[in-house]
């Protein structure tokens, strides 16, 4: 390990893209070097911790992605000679395991990128100039769709370049998030930057545009992309509005428990509201416990315990056993609220326990795991009455992954409006833990919990899409108070 942090810093001279045709063979392999020990380290990880990989459970599907993304790993090594490639390698690993959670984010970052001036965003399922930067003779080609690039449609196009490396392919809202990388370099040696794009303006008529590929300094980038990408926020709160009472929950970390609160002292009100809207946009997980606790507030405590039971018989959450995730599980444990830590605390104990008698799954996993389908929650035929007495609604975007996907899917079987944007999606697998990698470059995440009986987790599309930027809040309220009945 010691000779390999050396190593990167001794990298840290070379960053740069302008260096790398000017890098001496021995730079080249120590690039190599980094990233194989990397990868190993990374595949490691999951391979003793992911509940997935473990035989025991029978996910031949995981076993399959575990073993394609190696195969895809050992191709693209040899090619390996800087930090774009290194960077390359290991995003691509984590993408091809099809779960969000399982990502590889970056320590150290360029302070320069290569672009086009144009930052690319995706907007009603098309791809568009969210913003650009153009040099002098450049056209004007904001709010212009992508045709092509190379002669490859845009949708293909954008499925080789994102697809492979940053998001899942077949997720509108994982793509949706990566859109400003499409026409931007980040040195991948594994795709080949475009000459040409084609474009058709809003006006009406075409463009073929030869780009125009520069340097650029982060902030820069940064500055431009953020006219292209406005992120939503619900906030955090109880307030009314014109329909009703909105409840904004943008994080299900700890500052959710707030609003718990502040919903359980409101719940009269709530309860009579003609409509109730729990805002979801810019949540991107924490505890799901927290919703669950907002619901039982909403719906009463009957409705819920009805859709948590489901009808599935096979269910419940077992943790992969190890070393590492009992250590984590404990750190976890010990920095909960004491009024909310009980159940993780013994969690944690058996997870020791655990390790102890060298066991694979704690609890023990049960026979019908191997037979598990991994199907969405069953909604019984005939729930309890919901304890409100107007119209409960759900709004979403994007940004929804991880635990508020467990929202999402909890407040649609109680019987929620769905509206706004589509979800991101989620796997059965939870608890994310993180290493950094051997390099110092790097981290990379795998899973540590597996729950039977419920299946993937999303995408979840709305029932009805809101038809413009979810960051405008005034139209935003406007439109879902004037929802027709």
């Amino acid at each position: 390990m010691r000779g390999m942090t050396s190593l990167t810093l001794a990298m840290l001279a070379i960053l740069t893209p302008p260096l790398r045709a000017q890098q001496p063979p021995a730079a080249d392999r120590a690039w190599n070097d980094l990233a194989r020990a990397d990868v190993a380290a990374a595949l490691q990880l999951i391979e003793t911790n992911h509940p997935g990989a473990s035989a025991e459970l029978g996910d031949t599907d995981f076993l399959r992605r575990l073993q394609s993304a190696r195969a895809l790993a050992d191709q693209r090594l040899p090619l390996v000679r800087d930090y774009g490639g290194h960077a390359a390698v290991l995003n691509g690993l984590a993408n091809a395991f099809g779960d969000g959670h399982i990502r590889s984010d970056p320590i150290l970052s360029l302070s320069r990128r290569t672009w086009t001036g144009i930052v690319m965003a995706r907007r009603a399922g098309r791809w568009v100039v969210g913003s650009q930067a153009a040099t002098d003779g450049e056209p004007d080609l904001k709010s212009a769709q992508l045709v092509a690039c190379e002669g490859i449609e845009a949708e293909q196009f954008a499925r080789q370049r994102i697809g492979t490396f940053l998001a899942n392919p077949d997720v509108e809202a994982d793509m949706a998030r990566r859109a400003a990388s499409l026409l931007l370099d980040d040195g991948n040696p594994f795709v080949k930057r475009p000459a040409r794009c084609t474009f058709d303006r809003p006006g009406g008529g075409q463009v073929n545009f030869v780009l125009n590929w520069r340097p650029v300094p982060l902030r820069t980038l940064e500055q431009v992309a953020g006219e292209a990408y406005r992120p939503a926020r619900a906030g955090m709160g109880v307030s009314a509005f014109a329909g009703g009472q909105w409840i904004g929950l943008e994080t299900l970390s700890n500052d959710a428990a707030k609003v718990v609160e502040e919903a359980r002292r409101q719940q009269a009100i709530l309860r009579a509201a003609p409509m109730v809207v729990v805002d979801l946009r810019g949540n991107s997980g924490g505890n799901s416990q927290y919703a669950d606790e907002i619901a039982r507030v909403l719906v009463g405590e009957a409705r819920v315990a009805a859709v948590n039971r489901g009808g599935n018989d096979c269910d419940g959450t077992y943790w992969r056993v190890s070393p590492d995730n009992s250590r984590a599980l404990r750190k976890f444990a010990g920095e909960l609220p004491a009024d909310r830590a009980g159940d993780w605390i013994r969690q944690a104990d058996a997870l020791e326990a655990a390790v102890a008698n060298k066991a694979i799954f704690s609890p023990a996993l049960p026979a019908c795991a191997r037979r598990d389908k991994q199907g969405a929650p069953i909604v019984p035929s005939r729930m309890p009455a919901t304890a409100m007495s107007g119209r409960l609604v759900l709004l979403t975007d994007r940004a929804c992954f991880s635990s508020c996907l467990m929202a999402t899917s909890l407040f649609r079987r109680l019987g929620a409006l769905h509206v706004g944007e589509a979800t991101d999606m989620g796997t059965r697998y939870m608890e994310v833990r993180e290493i950094t990698l051997p390099s110092g470059l790097r981290t990379f995440a795998t899973l540590q919990k597996v729950a039977l009986g419920v299946g993937d987790f999303g995408p979840y599309a709305p029932a009805v899409t809101f038809p413009g930027p979810l960051d405008e809040d005034d139209r935003l309220k406007a439109w879902v108070a004037a929802l027709p009945r």
